[in-house]
């Protein structure tokens, strides 16, 4: 099921409703921002839409999300960019997860450098030779393999390193 933009705004004003203490909220049309994966609606009070007081307005409103596939509602945290949300919903269904020093590795293309990869997972976590070696065994086996880092600046690192010598990897989130 593919959501149209009318349906999504339906969606969304009934998450509104739900969700309202008691004071109508209006969705601000020209502020509505639609992405590959969905749409987010920012809205207001309706009252401080007529009157344009202050005190009649909604402080604190996080924009909604609703998805394009399946119709699902986020409300969105609003103390990062809406790249990084969108980033993280394609990667783990969840616009509000945050990522976590860990790297998933999840394949490999042929021809992919298994040595330079043992020394990447090496370079970028407190891991041996032999436990390098494990991950990268199991992930040639098509087993998910996971590496621990110090940070999420590492885990990216080695992400990058990982690719540029024929893995498929990626940083986790704390889905």
């Amino acid at each position: 099921m593919t959501l149209t933009v009318a349906q999504a705004v339906e969606i969304a004003k009934r998450e509104l409703l739900a969700y309202s203490t008691g004071v109508a909220a209006r969705i601000l049309p020209d502020k509505t921002q639609e992405f590959e994966s969905g749409w987010l609606f920012y809205y207001q009070s309706a009252r401080y839409l007529e009157t344009g007081k202050f005190e009649d307005s909604l402080v604190g409103n996080a924009p909604l999300f609703v998805t394009r596939s399946d119709g699902k509602t986020f409300f969105v945290s609003y103390n990062r960019p809406i790249a990084e949300s969108l980033a993280a919903y394609q990667a783990c269904g969840n616009p509000n997860a945050r990522e976590i020093a860990e790297v998933r590795l999840t394949g490999w293309h042929p021809g992919a450098r298994v040595i330079s990869a043992i020394q990447a997972i090496r370079q970028h976590s407190s891991l041996g030779l032999a436990e390098a070696k494990g991950i990268v065994e199991n992930c040639l086996a098509n087993q998910l393999s996971f590496v621990a880092t110090a940070s999420v600046e590492e885990a990216k690192a080695l992400v990058a390193a990982l690719i540029l010598h024929g893995f498929q990897a990626e940083v986790k989130y704390d889905e």
